[in-house]
Formats: structure tokens, sequence, C-alpha cells
């Protein structure tokens, strides 16, 4: 074998041999061109960049140090109109309030001194608001119950009103006074007069007591006394004398 057969290449692997020494010839360009700029004039030149913005930078941060005490002045100004605001809005909520007692006729709740009172019966809801511990809630459930009850006849009776508690009661006791006829003046059920739910609407009676009187009505007719409803299984004595007062036959 001849040593120019060594040297003789097919037209594909001439166009490889050129191709790679196309890119050996740019890679040796393009790092002659990288190196050439990363030159020490440039670093230099990059340095000497970096300390001007390091100053500049030095020097902002001491004139904002320096314009530090003002912007205090400011945030105390700042607070005493927020300050202002808030008085000025308070101020003007009192006064809206005030107009309104003074337009719709609603004035401010005074509550009882300790040497005061009311009545037991006679009072409205806004009479018992004037009681310590006493709100319109409480106002409203009393007058509420008081009027399915046809009358209070004993001060005791306030701790059958939803949500009054012994401690509650304790409290508001001493400003309420029974009047002297509060079982004369108390309102009575015609029992023998009155249908199925009128009975049952009394919070003394029961379903299944209303039941019962309706029962014995129509097996003897009238009831004459709370004596027959006191034989009645369904009626206890202790229902017997709370129910009393408020019974008419």
């Amino acid at each position: 074998m001849n040593w120019k057969d060594f040297l003789y290449f097919s037209r594909a692997e001439s166009l490889a041999v050129l191709f790679i020494l196309i890119i050996i010839l740019l890679t040796l360009n393009l790092n002659f061109l990288l190196s050439k700029r990363n030159s020490s004039p440039l670093i230099i030149s990059q340095n000497d960049s970096l300390i001007a913005s390091f100053e500049r930078l030095h020097s902002n941060m001491k004139d904002k140090t320096l314009e530090a005490p003002p912007l205090k002045n400011n945030q105390n100004e700042d607070s005493k109109r927020v300050s202002s605001t808030s008085n000025h809005k308070e101020q003007t909520k009192q006064l809206f309030v005030e107009r309104n007692e003074k337009q719709y006729g609603y004035p401010r709740q005074e509550k009882l001194k300790d040497t005061e009172f009311i009545a037991l019966n006679v009072t409205d809801t806004a009479q018992w608001k004037k009681i310590p511990g006493i709100g319109s809630s409480y106002a409203a459930r009393i007058i509420k119950y008081r009027d399915k009850l046809g009358g209070f006849t004993s001060i005791n009776q306030l701790k059958e009103v939803y949500g009054i508690d012994d401690e509650l009661f304790d409290k508001i006791s001493s400003y309420i006074r029974e009047e002297n006829n509060c079982l004369e003046n108390c309102r009575k059920l015609k029992i023998n007069k009155l249908e199925f739910k009128e009975i049952l609407a009394h919070p003394y009676i029961d379903y299944e007591q209303t039941k019962a009187i309706v029962n014995l009505r129509r097996r003897i007719g009238d009831i004459s006394s709370i004596d027959e409803l006191a034989m009645l299984d369904e009626f206890l004595p202790e229902d017997i004398v709370k129910l009393t007062p408020y019974l008419q036959f």
C-alpha cells in the first residue's frame, strides 16, 4: 500500500475535515477576543466605576441621616392630625346623638338611685330600664312575661323570666316594690269559658294540664273551684298554689 493512500479522502470525509478546521479557527478567534476584552485597562475602568458608585451611595446615606429629625417632626404632625381627626369624629358623633335625642325624644336613659324604686306591675319598659342591670332586652322580657301571666303577684316571679338568675335578682330587687293589691288586680282566667289554646297560653299551665281541664269540663260541666283541679293527677300542690290567684270559676 502506498503512503499516498492515507492522504486520500472521499468527498464526505473532506467536508468533515474542513468543518472541523473551521470550528477550530472560530474557537481560537473567540478565545482571543475574550482575553482582549478582559484585559487590565477594562478591569481598572470597572473598578473606578464601582468606587464612584459606592461614594455616591455613602453620600446619599449621610444626607438621609441629616434629614431624619425633620421626618420625626413630620410624624408628630401626622399624629396630631390623626388625633384631631379622631376627636372631630367623636364630637360629630356626640352632636348627632344629642340632635337625635332632641328631635325624636329619646333622651339618654338615667338609672335609679339607691333610694328610688319602681312598682312591680304598673310600669313600662322605659321604667324597667332605669334599674341598674336592666337593659332593653330584659325590660322587654319582663313586660312580655308579666302580660302572659296576667300580672305579677310576687316579686319572686321575676326569677321565672328568662335570663334573670339569683345574682341579677339580688341586684335589682331593692329597686322594685310590690303593690298592696297585686292579688286582687291580676288578670283572671275564666277557666270555664276559654278555649284550649287560650288556657295553654298561660305560663303556669302545660299541655297535659290543659287537656285535663278540658276533659273535666266535658265530664262534669263547669268547674266550680280550684279544689276540683287539685284532685286531678296532672296538678301538683305547688301548681295549685301558683294558679290560685289567676283562675276564675
